[in-house]
Order: C-alpha cells, then structure tokens, then sequence
C-alpha cells in the first residue's frame, strides 16, 4: 500500500514537473543504476526536492531537509513518508549524519544541497562540508546536479532543466579538513560547470 500511495504522489508530481512546467532532464545516463551514490545538487527554490524526486526517475531519493520543516505535524507526516529526514542546520547533526550512513550502507540514494539553503542564481555561495564527509566517510560516488530555472517557481520565466553530470569518485584514502575541502570544490566546480553550459552564468562558480 505504501508504495501504491508513493506512486501517486510520484505521478502528481510528472504532472506538473514534465507536463505543466516543461521540465527536460540532460544526463540520465550519468545516474547510476543502482545505488548507492550521493545526488549534490545546487538550490535556489523549495520545488527542487521534487523537481529532482521526478527528474530520478528510477529510484527514491533520501532527502535532508531543515529541521524546522518536521514543527508542522502535516509536513512532518509527509516528509516522513517520502523518506525525507531532518537535519538541524548551524552545527555538526551526529544524527544525520548516522541517518546518511545508514542508507547509503543499504545501498540508497542520498540527496542533498551542499549550500545548506536556497541562493540566488549567480553565486553558488558557500558548500557546507557535510556532503563532502559522508562522500569519504562512505565511499558513495557523487552525482553532480545542476537545476536551472527553478528560482522563479511557482512562475516559469524561462527554460526548466536538470542536469546530471558524471559521477565523481572520492578519494577514501583520506579524511581531513583538506581532503574534505578539496571534494567540495570538485563538486562545486562541477556543479558550476553544468550550469555554465546548459544556460547559466559563470559567475555561478565563484
């Protein structure tokens, strides 16, 4: 029954992603077919998480989400089912980081933005180091995603694009403040880089 209702919803959302907002997805064949791996994305509005849930077609993506969204007891009902789990932004979250563990270990798909919060297009701004500790910690691969055209949403005021670039491999040899800083910025420049080419602007990189 759960996964007839998650079905639904999955279907609600190729409604308005594909049919009403005109999303085109490039890169499909860099997602990997079976996990587990890290979906890094940048994020400029609330609709990304689904944007991406549809964009995925073949798996179920483990979303972070800020911890003030689980106060509504409706929201935290939902969240909860679609497998999205807190995280308390400001400060190590030991418990998400075991949540992130966990299901990268049973071979899941993790999703998260590395900014920590939705920004402006134009400056992909800072990378918190979670994303890239858990990609050393696990040695999950992570998929750089670029989402271009979101900020405006619920309005469309230009093109609706995912892109996945290809997969990148961390090197699990090390596990320090450099080597954390070091995969960040691979991903960044990644992630930057994918938003240049499809449309975006080269500041986005800085």
């Amino acid at each position: 029954m759960r996964n007839f209702w998650y079905n639904v919803i999955r279907y609600i959302f190729n409604i308005f992603t594909y049919g009403l907002l005109r999303m085109k997805v490039y890169g499909e064949e860099n997602v990997p077919k079976q996990g587990p791996f890290i979906l890094a994305s940048n994020h400029a509005s609330n609709f990304d998480p689904p944007l991406l849930g549809t964009a995925v077609k073949h798996h179920l993506i483990h979303f972070m989400a800020k911890e003030e969204l689980f106060h509504n007891p409706v929201m935290r009902w939902f969240l909860h089912y679609i497998q999205t789990f807190p995280v308390h932004r400001g400060h190590i979250d030991r418990m998400a980081l075991k949540e992130s563990l966990h299901i990268l270990q049973l071979g899941g798909v993790l999703g998260i933005f590395p900014q920590g919060t939705r920004v402006r297009p134009g400056n992909l701004g800072r990378f918190h180091e979670g994303m890239a500790a858990i990609a050393l910690k696990s040695g999950a691969v992570v998929v750089p995603t670029a989402i271009i055209g979101s900020w405006d949403l619920p309005k469309k005021k230009g093109p609706l694009l995912i892109v996945f670039g290809k997969p990148i491999v961390p090197d699990i040899a090390r596990m320090d403040k450099q080597a954390i800083q070091v995969f960040n910025d691979r991903v960044k420049c990644a992630i930057a880089d994918l938003i240049d080419q499809y449309g975006g602007n080269r500041d986005e990189s800085n």
